[in-house]
């Protein structure tokens, strides 16, 4: 059996990763001066998450200043995982601590790729949220992907249809300009609903997709048009998703044919790295050796 030391010296990605909470638990206290209480913890959904997210995290993030420190200490705490490709995303809202200055923003994700270039290949990510607002949204994200420092984009919130029509714009404008394009979408609504965000928007990767595991149909869908999930099994596991890790349908995805990365979300509140992740899909018998050397090679 291979200890976790063999997973940390792998190279590897990790293509689910939000900057703003990507670093661990005691590297945020350290920065940010206080503890959050009883936490890490199992969850109750994301609406639990979102809870503590506006109670103590939100509040600590008020100048252009700590969401640096915040996108540095998540690319330190996954180059100690031994990532070598990091497509982390950089929440559109936080322009506004840049007072809306494009050229400040772009300026502060170019420093952090030219930085670390040595260490980790950064791959900048430009994270929007449905409930953001939509006006800032259209006003902000072309200028931001014309920029050509984005090298990919993402959608997360709600995972449900209602409003993804105000994204297509943004989304035929990634495609223009050869942008890869992620949505969230799988972790808590359906294998339907997978079908769809991938056919509406065109998308070349699926921010969790688990969901599809429950309609074969959907599997081979994802297989044949070469879609990859990245896939979060701590997360799903800590907010309620999964029962729990055994239960996990990463490996029926897996058998499918589905291409297949493990991220990390949000390092903060799931406490576990690419490299611990899969240490226990194998070691619990979730994933085989060769399905994580497989996930290793495909993802980079």
């Amino acid at each position: 059996m291979r200890d976790m030391q063999h997973y940390i010296s792998r190279p590897k990605v990790d293509a689910h990763n939000h900057l703003n909470l990507g670093m661990r638990y005691t590297t945020y206290m350290a920065w940010s001066g206080f503890e959050i209480p009883n936490f890490p913890r199992q969850m109750d959904g994301l609406d639990d998450m979102h809870d503590i997210i506006s109670r103590y995290t939100r509040p600590r993030t008020k100048t252009a200043e700590d969401v640096i420190s915040l996108v540095d200490m998540s690319i330190r705490d996954a180059i100690a995982d031994g990532v070598a490709v990091l497509e982390g995303s950089i929440d559109i809202g936080f322009m506004v601590h840049f007072k809306e200055n494009i050229d400040k923003f772009l300026r502060m994700v170019n420093n952090f790729v030219s930085t670390y270039g040595s260490q980790i290949e950064f791959r900048p990510e430009l994270g929007m949220g449905k409930t953001f607002d939509k006006k800032k949204i259209a006003r902000w994200a072309p200028a931001l992907m014309e920029s050509r420092v984005f090298k990919s984009i993402d959608l997360y919130g709600p995972e449900i249809e209602d409003g993804i029509e105000d994204f297509v714009d943004i989304f035929k404008l990634a495609e223009k300009l050869d942008i890869k394009k992620k949505a969230h979408v799988g972790e808590f609504s359906d294998a339907r609903s997978v079908r769809r965000f991938v056919e509406f928007f065109d998308l070349h990767e699926v921010q969790h997709g688990i969901g599809a595991a429950a309609d074969d149909s959907v599997l081979r869908f994802l297989a044949d048009r070469k879609v990859r999930c990245n896939v979060c099994p701590q997360s799903n596991v800590i907010l309620g998703a999964v029962p729990s890790l055994k239960e996990h349908p990463i490996k029926k995805m897996i058998d499918a044919g589905v291409p297949i990365t493990v991220g990390t979300d949000d390092l903060l509140f799931f406490d576990q790295t690419v490299s611990q992740q899969l240490f226990h899909l194998v070691d619990e018998n979730v994933i085989t050796e060769a399905d994580a050397d497989a996930i290793l090679s495909a993802g980079l």
